[in-house]
């Protein structure tokens, strides 16, 4: 019971985020910070339960998935989102996010006793799901992204 307990607050957290890393601008670093930990935490969590089918261990690929993708919103996205259009901009990152996805799945580590081969499309549907996903927490966290999509440009 009380691991249901800790599953629900963990998914119910990110509905008490109020504010987006990419629509909005970030009155605070504080505010900005939360919600870009939560969206990428959500991503990471989706990954890692969707590949439990694979017999990937959930726990380990939460992590690492979690650190590939940190260093892809810092290194990858934050970098370019001012140079690149949003949707080309979501591809190279779902693109970057299966590459991970692939590369993780193939570390012995990280797998299960029948580990089942991970396929190209797996991975990217994966990816786009776990994006979809984090978009999702974005918008729902900057309260009202409709009035502020305008400031973006």
């Amino acid at each position: 019971m009380r691991r249901w307990l800790i599953i629900a607050l963990c998914v119910l957290i990110p509905f008490s985020a109020r504010a987006n890393p990419y629509i909005l601008n970030p009155s605070s670093l504080l505010a900005f910070a939360m919600v870009a930990f939560m969206a990428l935490v959500v991503e990471a969590g989706i990954v890692a339960l969707v590949l439990l089918f694979a017999n990937l261990s959930p726990l380990r690929l939460f992590g690492a998935f979690w650190l590939t993708n940190c260093a892809v919103f810092v290194f990858l996205f934050c970098p370019l989102q001012q140079r690149l259009s949003l949707p080309l901009l979501e591809a190279l990152v779902v693109t970057t996010d299966a590459v991970c996805i692939m590369v993780l799945s193939r570390i012995p580590a990280l797998q299960g006793d029948s580990y089942t081969k991970l396929g190209w499309m797996s991975a990217v549907l994966m990816s786009l799901v776990g994006n979809a996903a984090s978009l999702c927490i974005g918008v729902m966290a900057s309260g009202e992204p409709w009035k502020t999509h305008e400031a973006m440009e």
